[in-house]
């Protein structure tokens, strides 16, 4: 029988499954075989990775596996069977194992897989339980060809799962050892410079340098945004025995975090009056009822809420009235040149018409200028905070830039 002209389409993911059950399906019926598979070779077994077998699902599946002293594969790697077998019976060697005549195996064709840096990453094999008179070494190319194509398929998941595991290795060490460290930064009234709070912020060590944002981006892609940002506040809120009697702390948790309720929790553990949860505005909010249902628990304990970077994310005006907040904080890209910005005045001054109606209080994030400074007043933001008031200090420095600004106040 003449097989028609091989044709694929792997332009994006197929409707069922992904590209590499596409390729397995296509060639398992081009060839008109039985059963294809990829599989890989693992400390002396192959292990099925990824299987087309309509009818034999039994027989080979994801998952499934067999020591290589079972199977052809490593005999086919040291050239001691050929990878193209029309028929097992010609092959004292495959006559000789008994999966040939278990399974059985009447015919096969197997080419490696390899990784990126050349080495096996396993085998690429079909085969049926009949011998296949037609298989010959034109079949062999295209074979290798479409081993090639399932390759790169293979070795993208590599490079993902060895990414995943540099992620998890990274977050587990921030979770476990000192990498994490909380420094904080105040917020003052912009009329008078007075200290209102001091928001805590995470810092972490690690070459090369990350900002926290990716940190917690990497945790959450990995799942583990609530186990570190629940280490961020449990520490932050363990440094109230070094900070003076009267200070708050504004932490900051996600929408995702939150919800779980583990922060009321945590947060008993303090006067939970002195702890203001600043919701970050850029993750999406996927169950408001929970974040809102949680957010009040939170309110309930004496906890203030505020939401982080307004203007910023997701968030309209509707989603800001469902949470309800006691803060606003206006995200650094509204207030940087604020100035010298009539359409970002405009837009602060609605933001802050909205807070007053609602009885929250407004804070403006990232004042690095006088000329901001003026305008933010004069758009009737009360709070900032900013380089032009202070960096994020460490705990151990709080105490002393208090002192020297409850002295410049009476001097001045």
């Amino acid at each position: 029988m003449s097989r028609l002209p091989l044709k694929l389409e792997i332009d994006g993911p197929p409707a069922n499954g992904d590209t590499l059950d596409l390729i397995l399906e296509t060639v398992r019926t081009h060839f008109e075989m039985q059963v294809a598979y990829v599989s890989e070779i693992v400390d002396g077994n192959s292990i099925f990775r990824a299987v087309s077998a309509p009818g034999f699902e039994a027989l080979a599946f994801p998952g499934a596996v067999l020591s290589l002293q079972e199977v052809y594969c490593q005999h086919i790697l040291d050239g001691r069977l050929p990878n193209v077998m029309a028929d097992t019976a010609d092959h004292p060697l495959a006559v000789s194992m008994p999966i040939t005549t278990n399974i059985p195996i009447g015919s096969h064709l197997s080419v490696p897989v390899y990784r990126d840096d050349g080495s096996v990453f396993g085998m690429f094999c079909c085969l049926r339980s009949t011998p296949h008179p037609t298989l010959g070494e034109r079949d062999l190319k295209i074979m290798e060809t479409f081993a090639n194509l399932a390759s790169r398929q293979i070795n993208t998941g590599l490079r993902r799962r060895s990414e995943a595991a540099a992620a998890e290795s990274r977050i587990d060490s921030a979770l476990k050892g000192d990498a994490l460290r909380i420094v904080f930064q105040p917020i003052v009234s912009l009329e008078t410079g007075a200290p209102i709070k001091f928001e805590a912020l995470s810092r972490f060590a690690g070459e090369p340098y990350r900002p926290p944002n990716l940190w917690y981006e990497e945790a959450s892609a990995i799942g583990r945004q609530v186990d570190l940002e629940s280490l961020s506040i449990t520490r932050a809120l363990a440094l109230f025995t070094e900070l003076p009697p009267d200070v708050t702390i504004g932490v900051n948790a996600s929408p995702e975090t939150i919800a779980t309720g583990v922060l009321a929790d945590i947060i008993r553990t303090v006067d939970p009056r002195r702890v203001v949860v600043e919701v970050t505005e850029h993750d999406v909010v996927e169950d408001h009822d929970r974040l809102g249902f949680e957010l009040d628990r939170l309110r309930s304990l004496g906890v203030r809420t505020a939401v982080d970077d307004v203007g910023a994310g997701f968030s309209g005006l509707v989603a800001l009235l469902r949470m309800k907040p006691d803060i606003l904080k206006l995200d650094i890209e509204l207030i940087r040149d604020i100035d010298a910005n009539p359409a970002k005045q405009a837009l602060v001054a609605g933001m802050v018409h909205f807070a007053e109606q609602t009885g929250a209080t407004t804070i403006a994030e990232g004042v690095e200028t006088e000329a901001e400074h003026a305008t933010l007043r004069r758009l009737r933001v009360q709070h900032g905070q900013g380089y032009l008031f202070a960096k994020p200090m460490d705990v151990e420095d709080v105490s002393a830039w208090l002192a020297a600004w409850r002295g410049q106040a009476r001097r001045g």
